[in-house]
């Protein structure tokens, strides 16, 4: 009986599955780019033999602008050592500011804490000084 992994593997590896194992690849490469690269991609896709990064800020695009040579040999060297990874024919990368806002997250409302003061201000004065002693006194009726 086959496990479930070789089957798996053999479903991924039909013709019409092509697009997950494409994509498989894209999230290694982005895995392999620096964190804050990463936090930047949008979305990834090919198109005619080109590698698309999808960017979620316009200082990102200036920055992945310089990391395309550093892409490009991490593609060369996820396709030599990912047999899934071979047939990309990857001959350029790209990226761009998406013109789409991304929704936004939703937050929770916050509601005001409220808490009751434990504090009945029962405490000996025992400041010489009389500023001090005022003040003392002043925090003691707030607290009461």
């Amino acid at each position: 009986m086959k496990s479930a992994k070789s089957i798996i593997e053999h479903l991924l590896h039909q013709p019409q599955n092509s697009k997950i194992l494409q994509m498989a690849c894209f999230e290694k490469v982005k895995s392999m780019l620096p964190a804050h690269l990463q936090a930047a991609i949008m979305f990834i896709y090919k198109k005619n033999n080109t590698l698309f990064f999808v960017l979620n800020h316009p200082g990102m695009k200036m920055e992945f602008h310089y990391k395309h040579t550093l892409i490009k040999t991490l593609l060369n060297k996820l396709q030599e050592l990912d047999s899934n990874c071979q047939e990309l024919d990857i001959k350029e990368v790209k990226s761009f500011v998406s013109n789409k806002i991304p929704p936004a997250k939703p937050t929770e409302k916050k509601e005001p804490r409220y808490f009751v003061e434990k504090s009945k201000g029962a405490f000996d004065n025992h400041a010489k000084d009389p500023k001090l002693q005022a003040l003392f006194e002043e925090i003691r009726g707030l607290l009461s």
